[in-house]
């Protein structure tokens, strides 16, 4: 049970970086006397915990459904290309978006067709019957993003994630066909409701919104 002045909750890791801090520095301003604990895990995971009432609320980009838990989208993202300064044409970057296509003969950092938006781009590259060439594939979207840092090929990651980037280092594009990404809460179905889990909740979306904003990606 949930102990008065205390909330436990889970995120999926791309979200720890930019969206997570944000909405806990505007929680802990209306609410400075209760503890916080955050864990960051993958999606199964969060969902498991959830459901064995481990902690109060989880924040995910998707999740497959089950009977104890209920889920609400919060806010509303994309997938996005990360581009080594340079790497692509200057007309491409000046228009803000790159198609799959553009980028065939390009190094791809991949993410793995186990994860959710590893299947998301899968299923694009399918639908568009295009071969992207993978450069590297990994599990964390960070990761991802570093490479891309590094020049080492292209990140196509979630916009949340795109939202770290260095710009003085990359270029970032809305990536096309718009492939949304939602940012969802996960909580208990049949647990009363909590003033403080909501609290956090409004604290989530305010800051998904805010994060995006500047990017142009939301």
């Amino acid at each position: 049970e949930q102990r008065e002045g205390e909330l436990h909750i889970l995120t999926v890791l791309a979200l720890s970086h930019e969206v997570v801090p944000r909405a806990l520095a505007a929680f802990h301003a209306r609410h400075p006397d209760v503890q916080v604990t955050i864990d960051a895990l993958h999606s199964p995971q969060i969902v498991s915990a959830l459901a064995l009432q481990e902690a109060d609320l989880g924040f995910v980009f998707t999740a497959a459904a089950h009977p104890s838990l209920v889920q609400e989208t919060l806010a509303q993202g994309r997938m996005a290309c990360v581009a080594p300064r340079g790497l692509l044409p200057d007309a491409v970057v000046r228009s803000g978006a790159v198609r799959l296509a553009d980028l065939v003969h390009t190094p791809v950092v991949r993410l793995p067709g186990n994860d959710p938006l590893g299947a998301m781009l899968n299923l694009a590259c399918r639908e568009a019957d295009v071969g992207l060439t993978a450069a590297f594939t990994v599990q964390a979207y960070h990761a991802a993003l570093a490479l891309a840092h590094h020049g080492l090929g292209v990140a196509l990651v979630d916009a949340c994630t795109a939202a770290s980037a260095d710009r003085s280092r990359v270029d970032v594009l809305a990536l096309e066909p718009c492939m949304p990404v939602p940012v969802k809460v996960l909580r208990m179905a049949n647990r009363p409701a909590s003033l403080l889990a909501d609290a956090m909740a409004r604290c989530m979306r305010d800051a998904v919104v805010q994060t995006l904003a500047p990017t142009g990606l939301a």
